[in-house]
């Protein structure tokens, strides 16, 4: 149910804030978006362009949703250009870059799997390897921004893991470049091959492949709805991380001298994309005005406000009345980005279930993890986190099991191994075990 509308003062070419809400499902009702018809038929044109022309549909669709004006533009980066590039960066930007490179090498570090084996009993070995994929494909969003931090947290658990064959897939500019911070950052990671296009279009390139284009065996990455949904569309053609579509974020705020901290952490999650949707919670409708006042009030004056008009309407408030109710709020919502603006926030962490990234007290901006914290920016969105992780190093690899028995071990267990198998009608799995028993 709904409850008084909000009294805060809607600036001018503002979207009318949502109403306070009771209920975390309905504001989920409202907020969590399926595709539409409309997009998997874009989706659908899109992949079949791909699948019929090739590199030439590559480039066809990269003029068309890119604006880039020659098209015959060159697919891939040259090595030249990205030697290029350093001498287009700031001195500021190169300390920054490999900074925010080597702090999240070591949080990523910590995820690295062993090998394993063991012998639980006489005659019986068992164990597992672990083994980077071939090649994977990076997701690095354009357009509206650029994003060399995502380039950071797509490239470093890649090279942790192993993978000896990256690939970065990026937009370029009208021009047909790409940002020098992105080939930057790139180089810094050990990243050479930048295929100069994003969208659904590269999507489906590195899916079904071209002329120039190799398949891979992963793609991963954030990006909007179409490249969201393009991934969606491939996997099992290849594997994918998770949805990780536009931004969101929960904020938990208890403290009034807080509400600008809450208000900024809502803006900056806006501020990435019309689509983008924030959530505040609070046990009070007074500090859920208040907030939504320095919302927009601090709004007017951001340099991307003609996002935040769009996004603002996938602004939604929740009062929570006890403990249990927030924390079966927070943990319904599942959010991307969790907020904790709460002196009890340590306190509240084993019992969040539910997030991508918890970001606990006031000192703690979700800024701090989109950029050089460690912790990884690729987040499941849409409610994932209820079955998602964050992007890490086991995206990037995967296991294969290995088991060695002796004759005596086999026998102590055909027992068991040949009644389940006769059960389930696999006569021929039972006799497996019986021919070497007989032979030898």
């Amino acid at each position: 149910m709904t409850t008084t509308f909000p009294t805060a003062e809607i600036p001018l070419g503002f979207p009318p804030l949502h109403p306070i809400y009771h209920d975390y499902t309905h504001a989920l009702d409202l907020s969590f978006t399926h595709q539409d018809d409309s997009l998997r038929h874009a989706l659908m044109e899109i992949r079949d362009t791909i699948v019929e022309y090739g590199d030439d549909g590559v480039r066809m669709l990269t003029c068309r949703y890119d604006r880039v004006r020659d098209a015959q533009f060159p697919l891939w980066v040259t090595p030249e250009e990205i030697e290029d590039a350093y001498t287009r960066v700031s001195a500021a930007f190169l300390a920054a870059i490999r900074d925010a490179r080597d702090n999240i090498t070591e949080y990523h570090r910590h995820q690295l799997p062993q090998n394993w084996e063991a012998t639980p009993r006489e005659g019986v070995r068992y164990g597992a390897m672990f083994h980077p994929l071939d090649r994977v494909a990076l997701y690095v969003p354009g357009g509206r921004a650029r994003y060399p931090s995502s380039v950071l947290m797509n490239a470093i658990p890649a090279m942790i893991a192993g993978v000896p064959d990256c690939v970065i897939a990026t937009p370029p500019d009208a021009d047909g470049s790409v940002p020098p911070e992105i080939l930057v950052a790139a180089a810094e990671c050990g990243v050479s091959r930048i295929l100069r296009s994003g969208g659904a279009q590269a999507v489906f390139a590195l899916a079904y492949g071209t002329p120039s284009i190799p398949v891979v065996d992963k793609i991963v990455g954030p990006g909007n709805k179409y490249v969201d949904g393009a991934k969606q569309m491939v996997f099992g053609r290849v594997a994918i991380d998770k949805p990780a579509g536009p931004s969101e974020v929960v904020v938990y705020l208890d403290r009034e001298e807080w509400t600008d901290f809450a208000a900024m952490e809502i803006l900056s999650q806006l501020e990435h994309d019309p689509d983008a949707s924030a959530f505040l919670v609070a046990p009070s409708e007074q500090l859920l005005r208040a907030t939504q006042s320095a919302v927009l009030r601090l709004a007017v004056d951001r340099d991307r406000v003609d996002i935040l008009k769009e996004s603002l309407k996938n602004f939604y408030c929740i009062v929570t009345s006890t403990n249990a109710d927030t924390l079966k709020t927070l943990n319904g919502l599942a959010g991307e980005h969790l907020v904790l603006l709460t002196s009890d926030a340590r306190e509240m962490l084993p019992q969040i279930r539910h997030a991508g990234s918890v970001f606990l007290g006031p000192y703690s901006p979700v800024a701090l993890g989109d950029y050089a914290a460690g912790p990884n920016h690729v987040l499941p969105t849409a409610r994932a986190a209820r079955f998602a992780s964050p992007l890490g190093v086991m995206d990037f690899m995967k296991y294969t099991s290995h088991l060695e028995y002796s004759e005596a071990a086999l026998q102590n267990l055909a027992q068991t191994v040949t009644t389940l198998a006769r059960v389930e009608g696999f006569e021929a799995h039972a006799h497996s075990v019986d021919v070497r028993l007989l032979e030898g």
